[in-house]
C-alpha cells in the first residue's frame, strides 16, 4: 500500500518532468532553425558589415571575422543538438552528419576569402547553392532528422519522425537557396556605385527641371539599381502566398504537429513578414532615391530579403503539394519524451 501511494505520489512529479524536458525541447528546435536561418546564413553580411564600419578589408580579418562567426554560431547549435538529442534519448545521433556539414562550411569560408576579387561568376553560384545546402543538412541534423529519408521510402516508412522534421525544413533551405543567389546576383550584376541617395544639391537641382526631364534624370542616376517596380510587386505577392498558404493549404494548422514542423512554419512567417516589411519599407520614401530606398543596406536586404521570402513562400506551396495529402495530419510520436 505505501508502495502503491508512493507511485501515485511520483506520478504528478515525473509527469511535470517530462512537459518541462518537452518544452526545453521545442525552445531548443525553434532556436536551432532561427539561427541557422537568420544567423548562419547572413554571416558573411554581418561581418562585411561590422569590418565596413571599422574600416578593415584584409584578408586576415575576414577569416578570423567570417570563420569564427560561423564557428560560433555552428557550436551553439551543436549545444542546442545536444539538448535536442538528450531530450529524446540519444544524444550522439547523428553525429558523422554534423561534423562533416561543419568542416565543409569551414572549408567553404576560407575558399571564399582567399578567392581573388576577378574570379568566374559560376564559382559564386556554386559556392552560393552548397552554402544553402549545408545550411539544410545542417538544420536537419541539428533537429535529429536523417538527411537520407528525402531520398529513400524505405527510411521514410521505418522513421516517420525524421521524414517529418527532414521535409519541414525542405523549403527554408530552398529559399535559402535563392537568398544566396540573389546576393549573388546583386553583387555581380547590379551596379554598387549607383547614387542611391541624391545629395541635397543634386536633389534640388533635379525637382528644378521639368517633369519629363526628371524622370530621364532619375533613370539616369539609377541605372544598374533594382528596378522600383520590383518593391512594389513585392507588396502584393508576399501576402497573396501567405493568405494561399495560410487559408487553402491549412499550412498552420498541419504544422503545429510536430516541433520542426513548428519551427520551420514561425520561420517562413517570419522570412516572409520580414521582406514584406522591408519592401513596404520603400514606398514612403518614393522619389528620395532609387527605387524608394535610403542607401545600399536598405536595397540589398530588401532585395535579398524578399527573394528569399518570396521563394520560401513558393516552394512552401509546392512542397505541400507534393508531399502533403489533403486533409490529413501524419501523427506524430515527438510530443512524447
Amino acid at each position: 500500500m505505501v508502495r502503491l501511494d508512493a507511485e501515485s505520489d511520483g506520478e504528478p512529479g515525473a509527469e511535470h518532468f517530462d512537459v518541462l524536458t518537452r518544452h526545453r525541447r521545442d525552445r531548443a528546435v525553434m532556436a536551432v532553425v532561427f539561427l541557422l536561418l537568420f544567423g548562419f546564413s547572413y554571416s558573411e553580411d554581418y561581418v562585411f558589415a561590422v569590418l565596413e564600419a571599422a574600416g578593415r578589408d584584409e584578408v586576415v580579418a575576414w577569416l578570423v571575422g567570417l570563420v569564427g562567426f560561423d564557428v560560433a554560431v555552428l557550436s551553439l547549435v551543436g549545444l542546442l543538438k545536444g539538448a535536442i538529442g538528450r531530450a529524446e534519448g540519444d544524444s550522439s545521433r547523428l553525429r558523422r552528419w554534423w561534423w562533416t556539414a561543419f568542416s565543409v562550411v569551414v572549408c567553404i569560408d576560407v575558399l571564399l576569402v582567399l578567392l581573388p576579387d576577378e574570379h568566374p561568376l559560376w564559382i559564386d553560384l556554386a559556392s552560393s547553392v552548397v552554402l544553402a545546402i549545408v545550411v539544410g543538412l545542417l538544420m536537419m541534423v541539428a533537429l535529429n532528422g536523417d538527411p537520407l529519408t528525402l531520398f529513400s521510402a524505405g527510411r521514410r516508412a521505418a522513421a516517420p519522425m525524421d521524414w517529418a522534421r527532414v521535409r519541414a525544413v525542405v523549403p527554408l533551405v530552398l529559399g535559402t537557396i535563392a537568398g544566396y543567389v540573389a546576393a549573388t546576383a546583386f553583387d555581380d550584376f547590379f551596379d554598387l556605385d549607383t547614387v542611391r541617395v541624391l545629395d541635397v544639391e543634386m536633389e534640388a537641382e533635379v525637382a528644378a527641371m521639368p517633369l519629363a526631364e526628371q524622370l530621364e534624370a532619375f533613370a539616369t542616376l539609377c541605372e544598374g539599381a533594382v528596378s522600383p517596380a520590383f518593391f512594389e510587386q513585392v507588396v502584393a505577392v508576399i501576402p497573396l502566398l501567405l493568405l494561399t498558404i495560410g487559408v487553402e493549404f491549412n499550412f498552420f494548422r498541419r504544422a503545429l504537429d510536430e516541433p520542426a514542423q513548428r519551427a520551420a512554419a514561425a520561420a517562413t512567417v517570419a522570412v516572409m513578414a520580414i521582406g514584406l516589411l522591408l519592401a513596404v519599407s520603400t514606398l514612403p520614401w518614393a522619389g528620395s532615391g532609387c527605387g524608394g530606398v535610403l542607401g545600399y543596406w536598405h536595397e540589398y536586404l530588401t532585395f535579398v530579403v524578399a527573394v528569399q521570402g518570396i521563394a520560401t513562400g513558393l516552394a512552401t506551396l509546392l512542397w505541400l503539394l507534393v508531399v502533403s495529402a489533403p486533409d490529413q495530419r501524419i501523427p506524430s510520436e515527438a510530443n512524447r519524451v
